[in-house]
């Protein structure tokens, strides 16, 4: 053969289906542009030295891996319904003598011009939008805005070889759909109907029960550290669930549907019915795919806008005074009370030298012990670091034990406690009796102080160990009841708090910059005697990397929600324009037997109705079920506002469904314009 006849046949053949190819090359130049734009903003150093950069650029480069791992899937995807689109015309190839090594060479030189394109574009497209995608980003993590424009060669390089690979495995799989199908399948492949999936009620059974675990786990979960442990769980059993429930389902609806003989047997329902049988595994498939993709845009937008706008609630919550300085130390010394009120006469010499105005000020110190907590009792047990995962985060509790008299003196009260009393306070939903043992010690309780844990540890709430406060008589001795607990390390249990806040009267740049003092005037202190914590933090100076996570997961959230509603429209496009060449033939045979261009009409909406209102229902189902998990994963960042939540859910369940209903119209007028 003449040189260049396979890449003329490539092209001729993408060019024959721009029908086909055109939403895929747009598909692959996005992704690619989108890649870059990650990349960039998370390796090109733009943040550097900037207030939270660090976590900034690091929200980026995650969306990096991200983007890898979707565009991969989501490109083979696509790929494979193009690919589906064409196996009669390849079928015809075989029949005119080509094998499967001509036809491999032919499908190289269509991925080899797909990845050109790919690339130029998305890198053309990447660049053009970088500097406009660094700006939204600065923007959103408030941090000052560079007016020069640069194009670092490595990011540039890293996506030329990220999808480079990615089409070298699609050329792969693409050679694989057409060279191991015979001729007479490939020309027979649009017309061969989906045979009904065996053990249907099985596969039923299975992702009925694999949706009710997930959603078991999503409603189950209590606290935030189990929310964290447990949330990748629920989500691949949702998922799993979700695509054997619609690929079952949809042969059962089809079989329902069909036996009803007064719903089946009219023009507009008997058509499309029909059609649905003839594709019954691959209609559940692309749905599960379509509600998936629907479900992590409702998900990542509602969470990451519920931390966006309440930002400067959740750094009040974790920072409520202006200055903090804070001390930990394991095992018992009878010394460090007074070490303790050496170092916050230091601390408040320093700060007064900087003209600071103590006002509001708490400082106390406080024992405490971890373990087990069930039936007001706790168990002092630690697994070793390395068995952390294995920890039953609902039962693990941390108790506090605070001094009567320091208690009173810190917080203006005037209790009375007796030796074996305690007052009992808590932020969380755990059941405490008027009695309760912790590790062999009973404690009488003599009164709940829930109210007043607010005042000891604003960021109660938002600590991923439960705390139970104890108001007890003598600390210290008490205290010396837990000397001999040993975690599985050999470490000891008891661990000794102090704490100091209080606010200046300076301005925010003073306060960070005397926090910065007062964080070296504690290290000088207390690392030589081998604490093993010890800072001091602002609440100014924290704001930068709250704003700069809370935005970086809020842009990263608002690109990938873009990519995966692209994705949806590509998803949902091949669909119906696959589905109405397959239809096309039965739709003309109607015609000529009385179907007149209103029933058509008819037919397809009603198809429409019954398919495509599933995914967006399951999706807002899954989205309700799992909110409370990801409540308890927002309490982590100090975020408590559940009408927030909710409001922001219910926004985006609005935009996402108008959005929907606009993709769904568009895409039944296609199918609507071949079938016709």
């Amino acid at each position: 053969m003449k040189a260049g006849f396979y890449p003329r046949m490539a092209a001729n053949g993408m060019r024959k289906n721009g029908r086909l190819y055109a939403p895929y090359l747009v598909t692959c130049i996005m992704m690619v542009a989108v890649y870059y734009i990650f990349h960039f903003l998370g390796y090109s150093g733009i943040m550097d030295g900037m207030p939270g950069g660090h976590t900034a650029t690091d929200m980026m480069r995650m969306g990096t891996y991200i983007m890898t791992l979707f565009g991969l899937l989501f490109l083979f995807y696509t790929q494979a319904a193009l690919i589906r689109g064409r196996k009669k015309e390849f079928g015809l190839y075989s029949i005119l003598g080509m094998n499967r090594f001509n036809l491999g060479r032919i499908l190289f030189f269509e991925t080899l011009f797909t990845w050109a394109a790919a690339t130029a574009g998305g890198l053309i497209a990447g660049i053009g939008l970088s500097k406009l995608a660094e700006l939204g980003f600065t923007r959103l993590i408030d941090v000052p805005v560079r007016y020069t424009f640069s194009v670092p060669m490595r990011s540039v390089l890293m996506t030329v070889l990220t999808y480079s690979a990615i089409f070298f495995l699609i050329c792969l799989n693409s050679i694989r759909q057409v060279g191991f199908a015979s001729p007479i399948e490939l020309v027979t492949a649009e017309k061969a109907g989906e045979k009904p999936p065996r053990s249907n009620w099985v596969l039923g059974i299975l992702g009925f029960a694999s949706l009710g675990a997930g959603y078991f786990i999503a409603l189950r979960i209590q606290q935030p550290m189990s929310a964290l442990m447990w949330f990748l769980a629920a989500v691949i059993l949702i998922m799993i669930g979700t695509y054997l429930l619609l690929i079952a389902g949809s042969v059962i609806l089809c079989r329902m549907l069909q036996k009803n003989k007064n719903y089946y047997y009219r023009t507009n329902h008997f058509v499309s019915v029909s059609s649905m049988m003839y594709r019954m595994k691959r209609n559940g498939a692309g749905l599960a795919s379509i509600c998936i993709l629907l479900t992590m845009i409702l998900v990542m937008m509602s969470s990451t806008s519920s931390l966006y706008t309440g930002a400067e609630q959740c750094l009040d919550t974790r920072y409520p005074n202006e200055v903090g300085a804070f001390a930990c130390k394991y095992g018992y010394d009878e010394s460090l009370e007074d070490l303790g009120e050496k170092l916050d006469a230091d601390l408040k010499a320093a700060a007064m030298e900087h003209g600071a105005k103590i006002i509001n000020n708490k400082t106390f110190y406080e024992w405490s012990v971890s373990g087990y907590f069930d039936d007001s009792k706790l168990d002092i047990v630690l697994n070793s670091k390395s068995n952390l995962a294995f920890v039953n985060y609902d039962r693990v509790a941390q108790i506090i034990f605070i001094d009567v008299d320091v208690y009173n003196r810190v917080f203006g009260y005037h209790e009375t406690v007796a030796p074996g009393e305690a007052l009992v306070g808590t932020a969380k939903n755990i059941e405490i009796r008027d009695e309760i043992t912790i590790g062999d010690v009973p404690f009488r309780v003599t009164k709940r102080i829930d109210d007043r844990v607010g005042e000891i540890d604003p960021a109660a709430k938002i600590s991923a160990c439960p705390g139970i406060y104890m108001i007890v008589k003598d600390v210290n001795e008490v205290a010396k009841n837990y000397i001999r607990y040993k975690d599985f390390d050999g470490a000891p249990m008891l661990a000794w708090f102090w704490e100091c806040r209080f606010d200046t009267g300076l301005a925010p740049d003073e306060q960070a910059a005397l926090a910065d003092t007062l964080n070296t005037r504690i290290n000088e202190e207390l690392q030589p005697l081998d604490f093993d914590n010890c800072y001091c933090e602002s609440h100014e100076a924290e704001r930068g990397d709250f704003v700069s996570t809370f935005g970086g997961l809020f842009f990263l959230g608002l690109l990938l929600s873009l990519i995966f509603l692209i994705s949806c429209v590509i998803i949902m496009y091949y669909k119906q324009i696959s589905e109405g060449f397959e239809d096309q033939s039965r739709f003309d045979i109607m015609q000529k037997v009385g179907m007149t261009k209103e029933d058509i009409r008819r037919s397809v909406n009603s198809q429409m109705r019954t398919v495509f209102l599933i995914p967006i229902l399951f999706a807002c189902l899954h989205l309700a079920v799992v909110l409370p998990i990801v409540q308890k994963l927002l309490m982590l960042f100090g975020l408590f506002d559940i009408p927030r939540l909710i409001l922001c859910s219910v926004v985006c369940v609005l935009i996402c469904g108008m959005v929907y209903a606009v993709i769904y119209r568009a895409t039944s007028n296609a199918y609507y314009r071949i079938v016709s």
